[in-house]
């Protein structure tokens, strides 16, 4: 590949990691490169109705379901959107990736580490981020943000709805994640406003580009 960069965003609901990506893409932007901004499930327009019937709160896919939807949806995702741009020589800044089917489906649903990790390498080809950010914050704030956010777009998330003791888990399976990548995986603080947030951001990913 070129000179392109995968750096994913990753960690659980309501953390705020949206909107650190697009203050990060513009920062991009700023120094004259193509960015691209995408997220998982989706990018494609296959793995945006996948993603539609995956976070349907109508819906209740059992763990191993979720895993094949997502895999499915990863692959068109890499190789329609994330392969391609990254051999133009883009930044590509996605919202979630296999990591996210490691703690969600591997490790909280259950299904085990390995299996997942089997199943990302047959979808992304082997593919992995350049960097990882997860952002980590109180679960119980980080789920209050995700409510109001839906309150305000009038949408509707199944995993919004899951219970807290769930997305303790998945805050904890993050962690223990990043724990056993440090190469890859940075920790950001999610705590405080947007601006102290991203100077955590900048401060990461420029010692890592050092």
């Amino acid at each position: 590949m070129s000179d392109g960069i995968l750096i994913t965003f990753e960690g659980g609901e309501g953390t705020g990691k949206s909107t650190q990506m697009e203050r990060l893409a513009q920062r991009f932007r700023d120094q004259g490169r193509e960015v691209v901004v995408t997220r998982e499930p989706g990018g494609t327009p296959i793995a945006e109705v996948i993603r539609n019937i995956l976070l349907d709160p109508g819906l209740e896919p059992d763990g191993m379901t979720e895993l094949f939807l997502l895999e499915a949806a990863r692959h068109d995702h890499v190789e329609g959107l994330i392969r391609p741009a990254l051999e133009r020589g883009a930044v590509v800044l996605a919202d979630r990736f296999a990591d996210s089917s490691t703690v969600y489906q591997g490790f909280v649903r259950g299904l085990g580490a390995a299996v997942v990790r089997q199943l990302n390498i047959m979808a992304t080809g082997g593919l992995e981020p350049d960097l990882t950010l997860v952002f980590d914050l109180d679960p119980d704030e980080a789920i209050g943000r995700a409510h109001g956010r839906n309150a305000a777009e009038g949408s509707a998330s199944r995993l919004d709805e899951e219970p807290l003791a769930f997305h303790r888990e998945i805050r904890q399976a993050f962690l223990r994640l990043a724990q056993a990548v440090p190469e890859r995986i940075r920790v950001v603080d999610a705590t405080g406003s947007e601006d102290e947030v991203f100077g955590r951001v900048l401060a990461l990913v420029e010692a890592w580009r050092s």
